[in-house]
């Protein structure tokens, strides 16, 4: 019923920005009204100059149309003017939904496609601002045109709308037999786009491992499916195009022709003969503008379509009701979600519950959900069934920015963006405060670190982190994730890249995030952060294989007596690191998939 009563926001973008059309649409009135003064100046000069042979009548006239062409060009200029504004303004309504959209898409489905959602607000911005739309301005003339052709002489009309019908039968013509292949084109053409972008991201595997001939090989067969599409339409398009010219050509032949024959009968003067071509071009040429810029049209339209149902489907999304600021109680409930694209379950019924401030460590075998489970903590991944709530609110009832505002994480593979240290690390945020983005760096022991680059905070980082090593990048991520005191923090293989010093600054981190209540999450394949947990969940299979606290999950992990946990951060030797890193990473769990009497209620199986 929501969505039902609220409008497209493409309509609506073309509500707001109508009145610049129509100021545009105004201008044109004038513009083609000037359009007269051609004919009526060559009409003066045939009919009344030569006959007259008066110099004065030339000079007056000549500069009554220099003043009149001047005043042609001037509206000219300001209908561009409008009609670049009234782009850019329709650019800044829809920008951000349609980028929103390609978001919330691209976390459904991974692919490179929903940035054709941009791309088609380029589109139809660049056919509000170019010549298109000021063609189609210029179409409804054409009548006007061709009925003075008719007032100046019947014949001339005749041929003239003749002309007019046969171009506008090839303009139909043309997106009959252009359509289909274009459409086809541009969906290759993403398909290729796709895959280029895979590889691009994969460049230094794809070197190492001689992969360069097999991947271009697969990359240009959907081009080449791409080119011969475009290569149809463009075939089919040029031709078209050569028979509009060749008419058009024949077509002026045929209204001097015309013209020739009534001036000789004396029907028409000579300056109407020339009137009438000038009137004749004049009204077909917004009809042959049509038909050379039909491709963009039928681009543009395309883009509606596609930009029209996607941003119909985001509005059915009733906007969240603003909840109060979250202390961190997390419950999941009988999670399930789904791997992207497929229907295959990459976690199934998964429930536990933690309570602010705890901190638990999920671990498992290779495939087992931990990474899927962290995603959809943080609603980077929908689930298909089941909840997650956050101090008993489901965390889709939250709106989408504040929830994230509200949230730290650390991916398993960091991603950092262009820009300054500090910009990552205040999630480029305008309002940020440095005092927040040395505080998260702080927590995050990243700040020593940080005062040993080149500019410190303000040193420039590539695409991707480019310019620092693995560690540095996975600390810059993790003071990120904990930028503005977050109340639940998710951390996906937070020690992958980092060396001793690097894990002991971890653990550290770990223990002031303890004191100061936030609810930490860590996924995790290494033994020497579970020290810090308080409790510990296995995965299996996509499911829980067990919950249990550090004390009874360790022994069965590691096979060995466990000392009550401690609050302080310990120091860990580097070969105590080597022998328990070597005994986690060789032992299997034992005991952890089967039913266990004396395990604690709070530890159930599911």
């Amino acid at each position: 019923m929501y969505a039902s009563a609220k409008s497209s926001p493409l309509a609506d973008a073309f509500r707001q920005i109508r009145p610049g059309l129509l100021a545009a649409g105004g201008l044109s009135i004038f513009i083609n009204l000037l359009v007269f003064v051609s004919p009526l100046y060559t009409m003066q000069i045939y009919d009344r100059v030569l006959t007259s042979r008066n110099g004065m009548t030339l000079l007056l006239l000549s500069l009554i149309a220099l003043a009149l062409f001047i005043s042609y060009a001037a509206l000219e200029h300001y209908r561009s003017r409008v009609l670049v504004q009234t782009g850019m303004q329709f650019d800044h309504l829809l920008s951000g939904e349609a980028f929103e959209t390609a978001l919330g898409r691209s976390l459904a489905t991974s692919s490179s496609h929903h940035v054709q959602l941009l791309r088609d607000v380029d589109t139809l911005r660049e056919v509000l601002s170019g010549g298109v739309i000021t063609s189609l301005m210029d179409v409804p003339w054409t009548p006007i045109f061709l009925a003075m052709c008719f007032l100046l002489h019947p014949m001339i009309g005749l041929v003239a709308l003749t002309g007019a019908v046969v171009i506008l039968a090839l303009a139909f013509l043309n997106e009959r037999v252009t359509k289909a292949p274009l459409v086809a084109a541009m969906s290759k053409n993403l398909h290729a786009l796709d895959r280029l972008t895979s590889s691009l991201r994969n460049a230094e595997a794809i070197r190492a491992l001689g992969m360069g001939p097999a991947v271009r090989a697969s990359w240009a067969v959907t081009h080449g499916q791409a080119l011969v599409e475009g290569a149809r339409a463009g075939e089919r398009g040029g031709s078209l195009l050569a028979i509009s010219k060749f008419l058009r050509m024949a077509l002026q032949v045929a209204i001097m022709g015309v013209g020739a024959y009534l001036a000789i009968q004396q029907e028409i003067s000579g300056g109407v003969l020339f009137a009438a071509s000038l009137i004749m071009g004049r009204a077909l040429a917004p009809v042959e503008a049509a038909v050379s810029q039909w491709k963009a049209l039928v681009a543009a339209r395309t883009s509606f379509s596609r930009l029209d149902n996607a941003l119909r489907d985001r509005v059915t999304e009733r906007p969240p009701m603003r909840l109060p600021p979250l202390k961190g109680e997390i419950s999941v409930e009988a999670a399930t979600v789904l791997v992207p694209g497929s229907q295959m379950p990459a976690i199934s019924e998964v429930s536990f519950q933690l309570a602010p401030g705890e901190v638990v460590a999920v671990v498992g075998q290779s495939g087992s959900g931990k990474s899927s489970l962290a995603r959809a903590l943080v609603g980077a991944w929908p689930l298909a069934r089941g909840c997650v709530r956050i101090d008993g609110n489901d965390i889709r009832h939250f709106d989408a920015n504040f929830l994230g505002r509200s949230l730290g994480y650390l991916p398993q593979d960091v991603e950092l963006f262009a820009g300054t240290v500090r910009d990552n690390i205040a999630r480029f945020r305008e309002d940020a405060s440095d005092e927040a983005v040395v505080e998260a760096a702080h927590l995050a022991s990243a700040h020593a670190m940080i005062q040993r680059l080149p500019k410190g905070y303000d040193t420039v980082i590539g695409d991707n982190g480019a310019g620092l090593s693995g560690g540095q990048r996975q600390r810059i991520g993790l003071a990120r994730a904990l930028f503005n005191k977050p109340v639940l923090v998710v951390l996906d293989e937070p020690n992958a890249n980092l060396d001793g010093d690097g894990d002991r600054a971890l653990a550290n981190a770990i223990q002031e995030l303890r004191k100061q209540r936030m609810t930490i999450v860590i996924i995790n394949h290494r033994p020497n952060l579970l020290a810090a947990v308080d409790k510990i969940i296995f995965m299996h299979e996509g499911r829980v294989g067990r919950i249990g606290t550090r004390e009874e999950m360790l022994p069965a992990l590691l096979g060995q007596t466990v000392a009550p946990m401690r609050r302080e951060p310990r120091v860990v030797t580097e070969h105590q690191h080597r022998v328990e890193s070597h005994h986690f990473a060789g032992a299997a769990p034992r005991n952890l998939h089967t039913p266990n009497p004396a395990r604690p209620a709070h530890a159930t199986r599911q």
